[in-house]
C-alpha cells in the first residue's frame, strides 16, 4: 500500500463525517452539477473518496461510478449506497489507469479536489480525456497551494515531506486551466475562489472531433 493510500485509509471515517455535514457551499455545488448534468449521462467520479458527492448526484444522471485507491473510502461509499438504496451508483477501489475503465465511456467526469494530489499530471489528464466521449465534460475543483500564505504553505509541505500528509502539487491560480488547455480541452468556465481555501473551479469540454 502506498503512503498516500495508507493516509486516506486512516482518514476515511473522519473525512466522511466532515463531508456528510453539508454546508451551504456543498449544497450549492450539488445544485450546480445537477443543473449541468443530464438524466442520460454516464458519469465517473475520479477520486470519489467516501462517495457523498456521487451519491447526491445519482438521482440526476443515468449512472455514476466512483473510483478511489483507498479501500476504506470505497467501503464507506458502498455501504452508504446500499443503506440509501441507490441503484445507479457503484464504487471501485482502483486508480484512473484501471483497464476496466474503457475509452470514450463517460459523458462527464468529476475531478473534485484530486488533481493536486497526483504527480503525473500529463498522464492523468491524457487518460481522463481518453475516457470521455467526444464533447464530454470534465469538472475540476482543486486547491492552489501556491496562493496560500507562505507559512501555511510551509506547514503543509513539511507535513507532506514527513508523510504526515499526502503528496501535494503546488498550483498557482491559472495553472490548472492552462494544463487542461495544453491537452486541448475547451474551457467553458473557470473561476478562482480565494475565500474558499484558494480553490480553482473549472468546467472543460473534450473536443467533438
Amino acid at each position: 500500500m502506498s503512503p498516500q493510500n495508507n493516509f486516506w485509509n486512516k482518514q476515511a471515517a473522519r473525512y466522511d463525517a466532515s463531508i456528510s455535514n453539508h454546508d451551504a457551499r456543498y449544497e450549492e455545488r450539488i445544485e450546480q452539477f445537477s443543473y449541468l448534468l443530464k438524466p442520460t449521462d454516464v458519469v465517473l467520479d475520479f477520486g470519489c473518496a467516501s462517495g457523498e458527492i456521487a451519491l447526491d448526484l445519482a438521482p440526476s444522471v443515468k449512472s455514476i461510478e466512483g473510483i478511489d485507491p483507498a479501500n476504506a473510502m470505497i467501503d464507506i461509499a458502498t455501504k452508504k449506497a446500499n443503506d440509501r438504496n441507490i441503484q445507479n451508483a457503484s464504487f471501485l477501489a482502483t486508480d484512473i489507469f484501471d483497464l476496466r475503465l474503457e475509452p470514450q465511456t463517460f459523458d462527464a467526469i468529476l475531478a473534485m479536489n484530486v488533481l493536486h494530489l497526483v504527480k503525473d499530471h500529463d498522464e492523468v489528464l491524457y487518460r481522463l480525456k481518453s475516457l470521455l466521449k467526444p464533447g464530454g465534460m470534465l469538472f475540476v475543483e482543486t486547491p492552489c497551494l501556491g496562493e496560500f500564505t507562505w507559512w501555511k504553505q510551509k506547514v503543509i509541505l513539511a507535513a507532506s515531506a514527513l508523510r504526515l500528509a499526502p503528496f501535494i502539487h503546488v498550483y498557482k491560480f491559472g495553472e490548472p486551466e492552462a494544463e487542461l488547455m495544453a491537452h486541448n480541452f475547451q474551457i467553458l468556465g473557470a473561476g478562482n475562489k480565494p475565500d474558499q481555501d484558494c480553490r480553482a473551479c473549472i468546467a472543460a469540454q473534450k473536443p467533438t472531433e
